[in-house]
């Protein structure tokens, strides 16, 4: 196989492969197309491929499957290498998909609809919401830099589009509208990667869309809908483990949804950590575009990166994704930085 064009580290760990699923893209590179341009779909909010009658389940077992199959595609023919199950790390929520049992179903599906064997998986399911994918993100690079494995898909998928869901959210007055200025638009959508050591990527052939370089999470005591200020205590721990002054942030993708406690939580944070930061201030809020997303945002925000790497468009080498779940603690972020090029000889 031909060696990637990039400086590959054996010890480090790379995206090497990224898939996306939102109301404005079928893949990675059209959603990012789209979000740069700010193409809403808040009209729709739904992925309008999908017959209108699914249950929102059943939509999210079927984004999660193509995301999934997206990312998936630079190791077709190849998971034979691997010796041994491919670990997998899904972010679902907690309160979108309540029942464990359910979640099972809508993973099964998922996985099943992606062509991963169950046989072939070794399944961790994180159920905390925003900020899950970065967890799932976090146990997959521990998985690889332990030795554990040499490549794992990991993501996330979501929607809010159910019915009972809406009516609870609406009651709630968490929803956008002309009586709630500071709600958000649901949406529904899904984002997976392939994350691979440096010497699976050199073996298989595979070159590099990114390499992480760090990613962390924290817990948050003074969480939203509580009688407690959040001064984002826990997203300050999130990011003081992740961000190193030797890697300054040109950019970042975050879970902003038009909620003010996620505003005011990155306020304090960026206080605390803005050395850290070329501009704090350069970030992009999908969900603009595509609506919420729940437990897809942080593995949707890995594809925005990658895209805009590949695409040539980003605004720096290093940027980072961050998330903070509403219905729990979690908290976290992820640094990420564009594949190093490999002197000409």
């Amino acid at each position: 196989m031909t060696a990637p064009a990039v400086l590959v580290r054996d010890d480090a760990v790379y995206v090497v492969g990224a898939g996306a699923q939102t109301a404005v893209g079928r893949s990675v590179l059209a959603g990012a197309a789209a979000v740069r341009c700010g193409i809403s779909a808040y009209a729709e909010h739904r992925a309008p491929w999908f017959d209108e009658w699914l249950s929102a389940d059943e939509r999210v077992a079927a984004l999660g499957a193509d995301a999934a199959r997206e990312a998936l595609a630079p190791l077709a023919g190849r998971l034979a290498w691997l010796d041994g199950p491919l670990p997998v790390h899904v972010a679902l929520s907690a309160e979108t998909l309540p029942e464990p049992a359910v979640r099972e179903r809508v993973l099964g599906a998922l996985l099943a609809g992606a062509g991963v064997e169950a046989a072939r998986a070794a399944v961790d399911v994180v159920a905390d919401g925003h900020a899950g994918g970065l967890l799932a993100l976090e146990r997959a690079a521990w998985r690889l830099r332990a030795g554990q494995a040499h490549a794992c898909l990991v993501g996330g998928a979501d929607s809010w589009l159910d019915p009972e869901r809406l009516e609870a959210l609406d009651f709630a007055g968490r929803l956008h509208s002309v009586n709630q200025s500071w709600g958000f638009t649901p949406g529904e959508g899904a984002g997976f990667c392939v994350l691979a050591t440096g010497r699976a990527a050199l073996a298989l052939g595979l070159a590099p869309l990114a390499e992480l370089l760090s990613v962390a999470t924290a817990e948050e005591t003074k969480r939203m809908g509580t009688r407690t200020v959040c001064t984002g205590e826990g997203l300050t721990a999130a990011f003081r483990a992740a961000l190193d002054p030797r890697w300054p942030v040109a950019h970042g993708y975050c879970d902003f949804n038009g909620e003010t406690y996620r505003a005011d939580e990155y306020g304090f944070t960026v206080c605390r950590t803005s050395d850290r930061f070329v501009d704090a201030g350069s970030f992009t809020a999908g969900a603009e575009c595509w609506g919420d997303v729940g437990a897809a945002s942080a593995p949707l925000g890995v594809g925005l990166a990658v895209a805009s790497w590949a695409r040539g468009y980003a605004p720096g080498a290093v940027q980072l994704v961050w998330g903070s779940s509403a219905s729990g603690p979690l908290r976290g972020a992820a640094v990420l930085r564009a594949p190093l090029r490999a002197p000409e000889t």
